[in-house]
């Protein structure tokens, strides 16, 4: 970092980014942050100009007092930079001052690291799982018991989960932290307090905020889940088909089309875990409405969490106690069938929501 000059109120930041292999024609840099100059974390908001092969550049203005956070894409988080090691760096930091020539190399890109993945325990992959009710192609990540190889006779309960990518593998999921639910089983399945279960990942598109929308794609997307991909699942694995052994979880959006698709298909799932569920998502209350339109609540098992320790999670706290609320009008009070768990320190993130994986796997498969 090369300091110029400085001024009173404004000054101008000079990106000069390096990549280590040129890029494909077609293919260009972007720089995204917190200010409104960088597209205010936009991945595609601020493209860089190609100056040769290797080198891309750009210049922003903004406050001399403001400290400038920033990553490097290559127009979505997907194509995100990468270290060496292959892990996502922290955010880069142009500290306030005078005008400054911020200059960085890029070794990796995240769609095109190879890492061994991370997963503990016995897993199958199936890429490209394709639907006649969505446009994406998509990768299942079915995680299986410990006793699934040497006891061919059993059957075992089935988990359903959304993110699939953020569910297990460290190395395919957002700041390399996963929701942990490999370990999670073993260690309880150790201490006999888990049932042996399986566990399928159904990993999200660029689709996922439609597809996980219940106003949305989500009757298009449990369509998918109930139609296509648990008669594979079934016919592929040892599975308990009942309703008594399937449930469904997710997160943030993931949440919301968990809950969805266990209220409105009570013949499939006995119950979900809905963690920072989006109910009230930009003022749109479908699945609060979709409970109050309901006579009479479904016979479910349902763990609701939400953190409070940021902005967001605050305001999903919100959605979370409209949605308590409603339930209770229901009939639905906390008990052994609904859970309500908060979190003080919980942020909308896979390390806060990692810490709560095994209360929610024992309120659903506990023994």
């Amino acid at each position: 970092m090369k300091k110029q000059s400085t001024t009173a109120k404004s000054r101008r930041i000079s990106f000069r980014i390096t990549t280590m292999h040129p890029l494909p024609v077609g293919e260009q840099v972007f720089i995204t942050g917190q200010v409104d100059a960088l597209g205010a974390w936009n991945p595609a908001s601020f493209a860089l100009a190609r100056g040769d092969d290797l080198v891309w550049e750009g210049d922003i203005v903004v406050p001399a007092n403001m400290d400038v956070e920033y990553k490097i894409t290559r127009g979505s988080w997907d194509t995100e930079e990468v270290l060496q090691d292959g892990s996502l760096p922290e955010n880069h930091v142009v500290p306030a001052g005078g005008d400054m020539v911020e200059e960085r190399t890029v070794h990796h890109w995240h769609d095109r690291r190879v890492l061994q993945p991370r997963i503990v325990g016995d897993y199958r992959v199936h890429d490209e799982v394709a639907s006649t009710h969505l446009r994406h192609k998509r990768t299942v990540i079915v995680w299986l018991p410990p006793s699934y190889g040497s006891e061919p006779s059993r059957r075992y309960p089935v988990l359903y989960m959304h993110d699939g990518q953020q569910v297990f593998d460290p190395t395919t999921s957002t700041w390399n932290q996963d929701w942990e639910v490999d370990e999670w089983c073993i260690e309880l399945i150790k201490q006999d307090r888990l049932q042996e279960i399986i566990v399928v990942g159904i990993y999200s598109t660029p689709d996922r905020f439609i597809e996980y929308n219940p106003a949305e794609l989500g009757p298009d997307y449990s369509r998918f889940v109930l139609e296509e991909l648990k008669p594979f699942i079934d016919r592929e694995y040892r599975t308990h088909r009942d309703r008594e052994h399937t449930a469904v979880a997710g997160a943030s959006m993931g949440g919301a089309i968990s809950f969805y698709m266990a209220w409105t298909h009570p013949e499939i799932f006995f119950g979900a875990a809905c963690l920072s569920s989006a109910f009230q998502y930009k003022q749109d209350q479908f699945t609060i409405d979709l409970v109050k339109k309901t006579k009479k609540p479904p016979d479910l098992r349902l763990f609701l969490y939400c953190g409070q320790g940021d902005d967001l999670e605050k305001q999903l706290t919100g959605d979370l106690y409209a949605m308590r609320d409603v339930l209770a009008e229901k009939g639905m009070v906390p008990g052994n069938q609904l859970l309500i768990s908060t979190d003080p320190d919980g942020a909308h993130n896979e390390a806060a929501w990692a810490r709560h994986t095994d209360h929610w796997l024992l309120f659903l498969f506990g023994k």
